[in-house]
């Protein structure tokens, strides 16, 4: 082999390899969805039994996915907070935390298609349900 033919292999090498570590490098929350992939996000109606009125109401929890991770607000009677330390698993498993009018909650749900079950830990626990609002 020649000089020119050993160093357009070693190019080559070189350059496939680059490709593979920038492949393997780039995060996973920049990841593209396939055709038939559901993003994980979403607008979600919950229906709850509020433990200090005794009475249904309705809140909206909002899950958005975005190239540096996953964001979310919910939006209740009382109030508007933001979801911290938000965690979509591709399995439907979600975990947040926020704090609303004073107090701190945990939300841990799973989301099955357009609807979601789940449950707020705080002071008090309330389960909930609810379906995908878009």
């Amino acid at each position: 082999m020649g000089p020119i033919t050993i160093l357009l292999a070693l190019g080559c090498l070189i350059f496939a390899g680059c490709r593979t570590v920038h492949e393997v490098a780039e995060p996973q929350s920049a990841r593209i969805l396939e055709a038939d992939e559901e993003p994980l996000g979403g607008n979600f109606l919950i229906k709850y039994v509020n433990p200090w009125r005794g009475a249904e109401e309705n809140s909206e929890l909002r899950f958005n996915e975005a190239r540096e991770g996953f964001s979310g607000v919910v939006i209740t009677p009382t109030g508007e907070a933001p979801l911290k330390n938000v965690v979509l698993e591709s399995d439907g498993s979600v975990t947040a935390n926020f704090t609303i009018i004073g107090y701190s909650f945990d939300l841990k749900a799973f989301i099955d298609g357009d609807d979601i079950e789940g449950e707020l830990s705080g002071q008090r626990n309330i389960s909930f349900s609810g379906s995908r609002l878009d």
